[in-house]
């Protein structure tokens, strides 16, 4: 099995309107309310119709490059700890006249899950990073 999840794209965007994007704790979940991380610390983030809450922590933030989650996905939004959460990283730098977006995400492998739902895990989480990064380049080319 994976531990790790990597993924890029480029968007046409000035680099400062990608980072304030992608600093948002819990930006990849529908209808997320967060403000912009500044620094370390616990966010719990309401998304989706029925504004479930999302606790998330921010690890690093190295403005306008780089910043990091640690997030329960696997366990229904439970505050990330130790074998229940996976860590998010996001490089955010200039390509040509472009800015280039990666996310790395891992830690699948010492989930404290069976095999099977870590993979099932893994698998879900490729497919949802596609679908949230295509979504953070049309956000963000299309100036909302």
């Amino acid at each position: 099995m994976e531990d790790r999840i990597e993924q890029r794209i480029t968007i046409r965007a000035t680099q400062d309107k990608v980072w304030q994007l992608v600093t948002r704790p819990g930006w990849w979940l529908p209808g997320s309310s967060a403000e912009p991380a500044r620094g370390p610390g616990r966010v719990t983030v309401e998304y989706g119709d029925d504004r479930r809450p999302y606790v998330i922590d921010v690890i690093r933030v190295e403005p306008q490059g780089y910043v990091s989650f640690r997030w329960a996905s696997a366990f229904g939004g439970a505050a990330p700890a130790q074998a229940k959460s996976t860590l998010v990283e996001f490089y955010v730098r200039p390509v040509g006249d472009e800015i280039g977006v990666t996310v790395v995400e891992s830690g699948f492998t010492s989930l404290d899950l069976p095999e099977a739902l870590r993979e099932d895990e893994w698998k879900g989480n490729t497919g949802g990073w596609q679908y949230e990064m295509a979504g953070l380049r049309t956000h963000a080319e299309q100036g909302r």
